[in-house]
């Protein structure tokens, strides 16, 4: 932005934008890009036809480790006092 003489000589990287190279490196810059991600391509459909195919699994959560009625039991059940915000025991009004 501050010089738009050399910003049009530059090409902007594909996988970060803030990359600005100059166009005859862009090329060289594509390969060896820190940023680059590896393509994930499409399986062959001629390879998929040869396997059997299995329909997705339903996710399944694991088995629950805890037991929270069981914790009730193990406690002392009490109640404890009512939190207020910034008031001690001595500003509570007192009861008639």
């Amino acid at each position: 932005q501050n010089n738009p003489q050399v910003s049009r000589t530059l090409a902007t990287c594909p996988f970060n934008a803030r990359h600005r190279v100059p166009r005859g490196h862009l090329r060289s810059h594509v390969t060896s890009c820190p940023d680059k991600l590896p393509l994930e391509l499409p399986p062959d459909p001629e390879d998929t036809a040869r396997t059997a195919w299995e329909p997705p699994q339903a996710w399944q959560p694991p088995p629950c480790r805890e037991d929270w009625d069981a914790e009730l039991g193990e406690r002392e059940l009490e109640e404890p006092p009512p939190f207020i915000l910034r008031v001690t025991k001595g500003d509570l009004p007192v009861p008639c």
